[in-house]
């Protein structure tokens, strides 16, 4: 397991923990999985398992592997048994702490699984504080620890954590956010140098791939009056709600549509003049390059011919070899402390003719 990445390993862990240790899975009742993966382990659960997965590449995969259905639904109801995959935000993670106590039944259990890099022992002493004595074990550089919900439970404590899986107006008093998200509570230095550099031509169909809360597609809608539709693409559930609040107050009339999609995966051919972005680079806490990589590409399809790219990265990525062979012409527009925006304008060939397709980015990079 030494080759896997800090959240996979913790999956597995979780998995093996639920093996070995017999008194954690109740003989019958529902079992609940929030931040859901995949795993061949969950399979005999059968239909006593509900997984809720607010990330579409993994909800994608799970739908794929026939643990949850082709649309998101949170989990309801009481569960004898609720499993957690915490991510990285401390009160994030907190309150999906509070969530998973809340679902279950008296008695039911919560097993939960970080890696050890992540904070397990500190969280595993925050479980205590809300829910009294707590189980663990610890193997592959992670931490499972588990608690039962009795008359031990803290409910103020519990009340306090659930209110931060709230949105709020955080950001400048305006923009709804929420813990947990990306530049969950100020705006983003990229992306603010992104719109001091966007053009004042930006017209007619406009994307935005990977919109967070929706700070660019904000900007755009109140600088740029000749945008005639705009589509926000956003991988992050929750984040693309916050989008639908930001951007209703941002421009009531505009034809917005919203999309919980996996840009990776593709956003369509031939259907914008402009695509705005932010791209993302990491999965979890490790440095992906190929993430963006295949943002650009996607992005890039998704062009009208003559159609623009506009993006924003950190300056050590290694975007401009692939920019300058999806594009007519390229540039980098600026370069601004740790940041760079890049403008590119899409050729009249597709790409599939010049062979460039995810099979050889790092070839087309390298």
């Amino acid at each position: 397991m030494s080759s896997m990445n800090d959240r996979d390993l913790a999956l597995e862990t979780l998995m093996l923990a639920l093996r070995s240790e017999a008194s954690l899975v109740p003989a019958d009742g529902r079992i609940g999985f929030l931040r859901a993966r995949v795993h061949a382990g969950l399979l005999p659960f059968g239909e006593r398992l509900a997984c809720e997965q607010d990330f579409k590449p993994a909800a994608v995969e799970l739908h794929s592997a026939g643990l949850m259905g082709p649309d998101y639904k949170a989990l309801e109801g009481k569960y004898a048994l609720v499993l957690l995959l915490p991510e990285r935000q401390k009160q994030q993670t907190l309150a999906d702490l509070a969530r998973g106590i809340d679902l279950l039944e008296e008695g039911g259990k919560l097993v939960v699984c970080l890696h050890n890099d992540w904070g397990a022992k500190r969280y595993e002493k925050l479980l205590a504080e809300l829910a009294g004595e707590v189980g663990s074990i610890s193997k592959s550089h992670c931490r499972v620890f588990w608690a039962q919900k009795t008359r031990m439970l803290q409910p103020d404590l519990m009340t306090e954590w659930l209110t931060f899986a709230q949105s709020k107006q955080i950001v400048e008093g305006r923009f709804w956010s929420r813990p947990g998200l990306f530049s969950w509570d100020e705006i983003d230095d990229g992306s603010r140098l992104l719109t001091e550099q966007l053009p004042d031509r930006v017209h007619g169909s406009v994307a935005d791939l990977g919109a967070g809360w929706g700070f660019l597609s904000d900007f755009m809608l109140r600088k740029f009056s000749a945008i005639r539709s705009l589509d926000v693409y956003e991988a992050d559930r929750i984040a693309l709600e916050c989008a639908k609040k930001n951007l209703a107050a941002a421009a009531p009339g505009a034809k917005v549509r919203y999309h919980w999609d996996d840009v990776t995966a593709g956003v369509g051919s031939g259907k914008f003049d402009y695509v705005v972005m932010n791209a993302p680079f990491h999965e979890g806490r490790r440095p992906d390059p190929m993430l963006g990589l295949r943002f650009i590409e996607a992005a890039a399809n998704a062009l009208k011919p003559g159609g623009e790219l506009w993006l924003v990265a950190n300056r050590h990525l290694p975007y401009e070899k692939l920019l300058q062979a999806t594009s007519a012409t390229s540039e980098i527009v600026i370069q601004s402390g740790s940041f760079k925006v890049l403008r590119g304008v899409r050729e009249e060939r597709p790409l599939e003719s010049r062979g460039i397709r995810l099979s050889n980015l790092k070839e087309v990079v390298h």
